[in-house]
C-alpha cells in the first residue's frame, strides 16, 4: 500500500478531505434539515390561503432539479480534481523537505521554485474552473426564483382585484413565500458543499476499503528456534517477477548471506520474512510453521530487521535505540551501541545518547544511522536477526570491529545478512548467490571461490580494489 502511496496524498486526504466531511455535516447536513422545515411549513401555510398559487411557486423546481443535477455532476469531478492537484503539491513539499540536502547539493533550488510555481498554477487552474462552474449555478436559481415571484404577484394582484383573494391573505402568502424562496437560493450552495462532501468521502473510503493486514489462525512458539525454510518462492513487482522458484533451508543458529548484483532481489527476500510484503507463490517456514498462520505481531517481535535506507525517527539516539522497547536498560543500550561501533561517535557527540538526531536522523552521517539502526535491533535479543547491507556506509575497519562484536551475538540466533562486500559474508554458514531473481551459486566462501562464477568474480573485483586502495 505505502509503495503505490505517496505520503503527500494521505496527508491531503488526511487533512483537506477530512475538513471537507467535517464541513458537510456540521452545515450541510443543518442547513438541509433547517431550510427542509421551513420549506415544507410556508408550503403548507401557503395551500391554506391559495393552493393553486402555492402550487405554481413550485414550477421552477423541476428546471432546478434537472440543472442540479448536472452542475453536481461537474462540481464532484471538479473538486476530485482539485482535491488530487492538492495532494500533489502536498507530495512535492514533502519530498523537497525530506530531500533538502539534495536539492541544495544539486542547486536546483530555482527548478524546484520553477516547479512548484507550475504545480500552484495548475491548482489555481482547476479551482478556477470549478468556480466557474459553481457561478453559474447560483445566480441562474436566483432568476428562476425571481422569475417565479413576478408571475405570483401578478397572478395574486389580479386575484385581490377580482376579490377571490383578501388583500391581507395575499400579504401573508407573500411573506411565506419569501420565506419559502430562502430555502430554494440555499440550493446551489447545498449542492456545493454536498458534492464536495461526497468527493472528499470517495477519496477517503478509498483508503478505508484496503483491506488491513490479515491475522491468520495464531500458533503458539513456546520454544522458537528460528529454523526457516523457503520453498519454491516467487513474487513479482507490478507483475514484473523478481524472486523465482527460491529454495533455501536455514537451520535454526546459523548465519545465511545472501549476495549478488544490484536488483537481484536481495532486499525482496529479506522483506518477506516480516511480511512487509506478501510472496505470489510458495512457502515460508518458521520452525516448520507456514509463516500464513504465524501473526504478524508474533513474527515481527522476532525479528530485527535492519533495512537499506535507514529511519530515525526526530529523537535522542537513545529513544532511537529503545524505539518502545520498555525491557530495556541503560546496560542494554550500552551494550547495543557498543556491538554496533556506536560507542566512540557518542563520546564526540556533546550531549552523548541524548543528542536528538533531527528529521530523519538528519544530524549524522550515514555511517552513525547504520549503526544505530544496527543497534536497534541488536537490544532487543530477536530470534531472527536481518541486516540488509546494514554496513554499507560504514568502513572497512569499523565494519571488521562490528563484526567481530556481531559474531557472539549471531551466535545464538539465525542470521540473514546481505551485503556487496564479500568481506563481510564471507565467514556465513552458507552463502547465496542471487541473479535476476534466480538462486545461480550457493555454498560455503572457499567452494564458491573454486566455482569461479559470480562470486569468485565479485571476490576478485574487491580484492583487487582494496590492493589498489592501499596502494
Amino acid at each position: 500500500f505505502f509503495q503505490q502511496k505517496q505520503i503527500g496524498d494521505l496527508l491531503a486526504r488526511a487533512t483537506s478531505d477530512l475538513e471537507s466531511i467535517q464541513r458537510f455535516f456540521s452545515h450541510v447536513f443543518r442547513m438541509s434539515l433547517t431550510a427542509g422545515l421551513m420549506f415544507i411549513m410556508s408550503l403548507i401555510m401557503m395551500c391554506t390561503f391559495d393552493w393553486q398559487l402555492a402550487l405554481l411557486s413550485l414550477a421552477p423546481m423541476p428546471v432546478m432539479a434537472v440543472t442540479a443535477r448536472f452542475v453536481a455532476t461537474r462540481v464532484r469531478t471538479g473538486y476530485r480534481r482539485v482535491q488530487e492537484q492538492f495532494a500533489t503539491i502536498i507530495a512535492r513539499i514533502q519530498e523537497n523537505l525530506s530531500g533538502i540536502r539534495v536539492v541544495k547539493t544539486f542547486a536546483l533550488r530555482l527548478s524546484e521554485i520553477e516547479h512548484f510555481a507550475r504545480l500552484n498554477e495548475e491548482y489555481i487552474d482547476r479551482n478556477l474552473r470549478l468556480v466557474h462552474i459553481r457561478s453559474l449555478f447560483y445566480p441562474f436559481t436566483a432568476l428562476l426564483n425571481g422569475i417565479s415571484m413576478v408571475i405570483i404577484l401578478w397572478l395574486g394582484g389580479l386575484r385581490v382585484i377580482e376579490g377571490t383573494l383578501t388583500l391581507g391573505a395575499f400579504v401573508a402568502f407573500n411573506a411565506y413565500l419569501i420565506r419559502m424562496s430562502r430555502p430554494m437560493m440555499l440550493v446551489g450552495r447545498m449542492v456545493d458543499e454536498y458534492q464536495r462532501g461526497v468527493a472528499s468521502i470517495t477519496r477517503i473510503n478509498a483508503i478505508l476499503a484496503e483491506e488491513p493486514e490479515p491475522e491468520e489462525e495464531s500458533h503458539d512458539l513456546p520454544a522458537f528456534r528460528g529454523e526457516i525454510e523457503f520453498r519454491h518462492l516467487n513474487f513479482a513487482y507490478n507483475e514484473e517477477p523478481v524472486l523465482h522458484d527460491i529454495n533455501i533451508h536455514i537451520p535454526a543458529g546459523s548465519t545465511l548471506a545472501i549476495v549478488g548484483r544490484v536488483g537481484s532481489g536481495k532486499t525482496t527476500l529479506a522483506r518477506l520474512l516480516p511480511r512487509l510484503i506478501q510472496a505470489d507463490e510458495g512457502q515460508i517456514l518458521i520452525d516448520g510453521i507456514s509463516l500464513d498462520q504465524i501473526p504478524h505481531r508474533s513474527i515481527r517481535n522476532a525479528i530485527g530487521y535492519v533495512p537499506q535506507d535507514t529511519f530515525l525517527f526526530s529523537d535522542t539516539i537513545r529513544e532511537n535505540i529503545i524505539l518502545g522497547f520498555k525491557p530495556a536498560t541503560d546496560a542494554d543500550v550500552a551494550q547495543a551501541a557498543e556491538v554496533s561501533q556506536l560507542t566512540p561517535d557518542l563520546a564526540v557527540l556533546r550531549d552523548g545518547l541524548e543528542t536528538v538526531v533531527g528529521e530523519r536522523g538528519v544530524t549524522l552521517s550515514g555511517g552513525q544511522k547504520q549503526r544505530a539502526a544496527l543497534a536497534r535491533a541488536v537490544i532487543r535479543s530477536p530470534r531472527i536477526l536481518i541486516l540488509d547491507d546494514a554496513m554499507a556506509s560504514v568502513d572497512t575497519r569499523t565494519e571488521e570491529e562490528i563484526l567481530k562484536r556481531l559474531r557472539n551475538v549471531m551466535a545464538e540466533r539465525t542470521t540473514i545478512l546481505i551485503a556487496h562486500r564479500i568481506s563481510t559474508v564471507k565467514d556465513a554458514d552458507h552463502i547465496v548467490v542471487l541473479d535476476e531473481g534466480r538462486i545461480t551459486e550457493q555454498g560455503t566462501h572457499e567452494k564458491l571461490i573454486t566455482l569461479n562464477g559470480i562470486y569468485a568474480d565479485m571476490y576478485q573485483r574487491q580484492h583487487l580494489a582494496d590492493e589498489l586502495e592501499e596502494l
